[in-house]
């Protein structure tokens, strides 16, 4: 853009799920988390839109596939895709004034940063909602490791703070200061906007100029930021623009000052003083070269699949196989986000004294590389992998995937193409390796062995730190207390009435009309459907072939049904959907088992659902799904390594298994933080629903405390079941199937699949206990098999004890089933919930980063759940009060509208070609037809106010026998309690 330096790029095709994101660099210069905080802000109103957040209405009636905004270390970022054209210019005409003319009003940044309120007892207490959000987020030893394993390389640089913020930090930002980021660093001259799809180029630029740009005038160089910039804001602003004034002239990020030797640093994360099982990490941490260098960016990928990309890759292997500790550390990879890339290796579950082994076993493991050579059958592997994943096309969208790959080198100067193309770099590549056989170990030498910029980050567990955070925070509260005067707590509560008011208002209709939305009758009619020809891979075998634009990839998925699986193996499911390929077979070893299926598949995955026909409620269905993707040229290979994964798994190796199991166990653990809500709604929805009691015993933290017991049985023992397992599963019955592939590959595609069902057919499962089609009832039928056994107790109220700084509560009552008129107005009322009263209520007054409302359409629950909360006593009541105030005053024409439109939305969301092989197959298992899937968008189209308004009152009516689940501390468990004494009855202490 000629008058400010704003730069555009667009990847134009023939994608119609169009996306376009505003990218500002924005390095921090300490730990406030002030990019973070005005990521969210600017959100909160805008001069055109001066709403109190456009964003949530825009969530309300939007079409959108994706909509978001990050804060990274470096750049802040606004995405946003739709399939809607003009649903597209919608959204980009509110984001654009978000960023370039927020309000930016001192309310919104004390709702969203960090404010001080009295509670309702008088004391002086500090909540915001990134605050919370990085309290929890201080919680995780995961995060933890991952936050300063590249933070401990850069401390010269932007990138040594946390643009997060540190919630320690984060009080010291001033409004002042959170004002003047967004003026230095939100101004076009220091923008990007990266397009994607099919839209032409020319509405684009024309649209972009139009609504924004024309507001502004390049930005001075003279390098003090003083120049004034055009403050013309748009046509129908009232005034000029103050953030159109003088931005800092160039924003670049300096490379670190390389070390001459290694340091070494020790973080801790809290724990329960009772916890004696916690462990340490330990993980070394490289620097490398710049991320714009896209040759060396690549071979380093490249060496990090052959080093790490899988269970039999020579550093993954030496530390899951050492005795030094359990499995990898979480920050293990390498990172690309950032101007100079990241190499990190490391071992958890392990103890801080043995930071010198671990750092010599890894050492050791990469000299033994360099000296004698890598496999040659281990670069070949991991080449083709990284090709495969930059072939395939995903979902998420595609166009954000390719954004990311762009910013690499377009953030620092160098044009987009430079990091976003892959071909170009990769044949480079490949004729590099062809030229210098030992190219991988030269590597090794340089950027790691012979490299000192290395640091050791040893993470540790602190029994303490919890309550010191705790008693910290509290001792300042009291200090900030006894130090104002009247006037200045005066202060305090008339800045809090003002921001309880502004939440609280409503806002103007007036206003509200002048976001742009699409309207119903813009909406498509008729739902998507994916065409698939019915026909069978062997006699009785259904398999569904889709002949669909793939890029080249085949995706193969096999439904085994588990009617015959007993129900005191059921437990085992999870532990075996890992344990089939990571155990190796009876005639290869786990590490060539692995390196295979890295040569010839693009990955191979067990997985296990759960679900009730849609047609036959009573008839509930569970599956092992699995699932391959794999060129067409190794699948007749790809396909014999299957076929070992199914009839000939090794789980009789004792110490492999026990590393598979540990594994596993840890993924969990490191889980149920940052997943916290996921667990409680599976908790508090499993006396409801016979899916959700099976899901979360498969799924949930029934799973980890079975593994946590698990890990310390003999592994003869767990191999036995295995193995039973494994004969119950692959015999002649309960087998369905779907292929995906291009056209003119999907005839070969489908012929090498049914060779394939008719060998695991034939063969003799017998010998190996396996069942025929005369078993499969031999566990008690359908509705038997795998129901949660009779001796579980499933309370109504529920406490999960952890050690962190906030909290997540999960609430379920019963509703319709999908088939049911009744099913379409309650999931039109979750949708008003969760975009209206509870991002207001929970989020907005509350603090809590997130609040949720849904329904599971199978299985007949209505559930609520809250992520981040400072709260729960207060995010229980605010769960039956959102019922009951929409019972008694019902919702708006227009509201409504917007839900609709949203609703449609998300049953049209563009599917990838692997998506709509298994949505396509899981359809036809549940018995989701076309037809009922057009019923139900007939329905939503037609659905009234006062179908929404009885949906309230029906839930509302059945609040009173609500079934809750919340995770927290003891001590905010305990204080919950004086208002919902029941969630004290039933207590799970964890320890992570």
């Amino acid at each position: 853009h000629e008058a400010t330096g704003c730069e555009v790029y667009h990847v134009h095709n023939d994608d119609p799920e169009n996306l376009f994101a505003f990218i500002f660099k924005t390095p921090p210069a300490d730990s406030t988390g002030v990019a973070h905080i005005v990521e969210h802000t600017v959100l909160c109103g805008s001069q055109r839109y001066p709403l109190k957040d456009p964003f949530l209405v825009l969530m309300r009636g939007s079409m959108n596939t994706f909509l978001n905004a990050m804060t990274f270390p470096d750049k802040t970022v606004y995405p946003a895709s739709s399939p809607v054209e003009a649903d597209l210019f919608n959204i980009m005409k509110v984001y654009g004034d978000a960023v370039f003319f927020p309000l930016l009003k001192p309310e919104m940044f004390a709702q969203e940063g960090h404010r001080l309120q009295f509670d309702e007892e008088g004391s002086l207490e500090r909540t915001g909602i990134v605050y919370n959000e990085m309290k929890g987020n201080y919680s995780s030893h995961d995060s933890i490791a991952g936050e300063w394993s590249m933070r401990s390389l850069l401390p010269d640089t932007p990138y040594g703070y946390d643009s997060g913020g540190d919630p320690a930090e984060i009080p010291n930002l001033t409004y002042e200061q959170f004002h003047d980021f967004h003026r230095r660093y939100y101004h076009p001259s220091n923008a990007r906007i990266f397009l994607y799809g099919n839209i032409d180029s020319e509405r684009y630029l024309s649209f972009i100029e139009d609504e924004f740009l024309s507001a502004f005038s390049h930005a001075a160089a003279s390098g003090d930021g003083s120049a004034a910039a055009a403050a013309v804001a748009n046509a129908d602003a009232a005034a000029a623009n103050p953030a159109a004034a003088s931005p800092a002239p160039e924003v670049t990020i300096p490379f670190q000052p390389r070390w001459s030797e290694s340091a070494r640093l020790t973080r801790t994360y809290p724990v329960d003083a009772e916890d004696e099982e916690s462990r340490s990490s330990v993980t070394l941490n490289w620097l490398l070269p710049p991320v714009t260098d896209s040759f060396q960016t690549l071979a380093i990928e490249v060496l990090t699949e052959i080093l790490l990309g899988h269970s039999g890759s020579p550093l993954y292997r030496v530390i899951s196989e050492s005795p030094l500790g359990e499995d990898l550390s979480a920050p293990t990879g390498i990172e690309t986000e950032l101007l100079e890339m990241g190499f990190s290796v490391g071992m958890r579950g392990t103890e801080a004294d043995r930071a010198e082994e671990i750092e010599e076993l890894i050492l050791g493991e990469l000299r033994r590389l360099a000296r004698d050579g890598i496999d040659p059958d281990l670069v070949t592997a991991a080449l083709r992998a990284v090709e495969f994943r930059n072939r395939e096309i995903k979902g998420g969208p595609f166009g954000l995937r390719l954004m990311r790959k762009a910013l690499r080198g377009w953030l620092h100067g160098e044009i987009p193409e430079q990091t976003l193309e892959f071909t170009r770099w990769f044949e480079d590549l490949r004729r590099a390796v062809d030229t210098h056989p030992r190219f991988f170990e030269k590597l090794i030498e340089e950027h790691l062995l012979e490299n000192p910029h290395r640091s050791t980050l040893i993470v540790i567990p602190d029994a303490d730190e919890a309550r010191r955070r705790r008693e910290a925070e509290d001792a300042e509260l009291a200090r900030q207390a006894e130090r104002m005067d009247e006037a200045e707590r005066q202060g305090v509560r008339e800045a809090q009435e003002q921001l309880l008011a502004l939440q609280s208002e409503p806002d103007a209709p007036e206003d509200i009309a002048k976001v742009p939305f699409l309207t119903v009758d813009d909406l498509p009619r008729e739902v998507e459907r994916i065409p698939a020809e019915h026909t069978e891979a062997d006699d009785g075998v259904p398999m569904l072939v889709h002949r669909l634009f793939t890029n080249g990839v085949a995706y193969l998925d096999f439904a085994f049904d588990l009617d015959a699986v007993p129900d005191h193996l059921h437990d085992y499911l999870m532990l075996y959907t890992a344990a089939a390929t990571e155990c190796g077979l009876t005639d290869m070893s786990y590490e060539d088992l692995a390196r295979e299926l890295a040569t010839h598949t693009g990955g191979l995955t067990l997985q296990l659902d759960v679900g009730t026909r849609a047609d036959e409620e009573s008839e509930l269905r569970r599956y092992l799904y699995v699932r391959m993707k794999a060129l067409p040229r190794s699948l007749p290979e790809a396909l014999r390594l299957l076929e070992g994964v199914l009839l000939r798994p090794n789980f009789a190796d004792g110490e492999r298994l026990g590393t598979v199991v540990r594994e596993l166990r840890n993924d969990f653990r490191s889980s149920v933080l940052p997943s916290g809500h996921s667990y409680v709604g599976l908790r508090s929805a499993r006396a409801l629903s016979r899916t959700a009691r099976i899901e979360e015993r498969w799924k949930g933290l029934s799973q980890l405390l079975f593994l946590e017991r698990l890990a310390e049985e003999d592994t003869a023992s767990v191999a036995a079941r295995l193995e039973e397992l494994r004969a119950a599963l692959v015999g002649r019955a309960g087998l369905s199937l779907s292929v995906t592939a291009e056209e003119d590959d999907s005839t070969q595609v489908a012929a090498d699949t049914r060779a394939f069902v008719s060998r695991i057919r034939r063969t003799d499962a017998g010998a190996r206990g396996g069942v025929g089609p005369a078993d499969a009832g031999a566990a008690g039928g359908r509705e038997a098999a795998g129901d949660a056994r009779e001796d579980d107790e499933v309370p109504r109220w529920e406490s999960i004890l952890v050690s962190a700084g906030v909290n997540y509560v999960g609430a379920s009552i019963e509703a319709a089933h999908l088939s049911e008129p009744g099913h379409v107005p309650e999931a039109v009322l979750a949708h008003l919930l969760r975009t209206g009263f509870l991002w207001e209520e929970i989020r907005m007054k509350g603090g809590a980063y997130g609040a949720m409302a849904g329904t599971r359409a199978l299985e007949r629950v209505f559930s609520f759940a809250s992520y981040r909360d400072p709260n729960i006593a207060e995010t229980l009541e605010r769960f039956g009060r959102g019922l009951r105030e929409t019972a008694q005053q019902g919702i708006d024409r227009a509201s409504l509208e917007l839900a609709i439109i949203s609703g449609v939305g998300r049953d049209s969301r563009p599917l990838s070609p692997g998506q709509k092989s298994i949505v396509s197959l899981k359809r036809s298992l549940y018995g989701i037809s076309d037809e009922l899937r057009q019923w139900k968008r007939d329905e939503l189209l037609a659905v009234s106010e006062d179908a929404v308004r009885d949906a309230a009152r029906r839930l509302a009516d059945r609040f009173d026998e609500v079934h809750a689940s919340v995770m927290g501390s003891r001590t905010a468990v305990e204080e919950a309690a004086a208002e919902y004494p029941g969630i004290l009855d039933h207590t799970l202490e964890l320890h992570l």
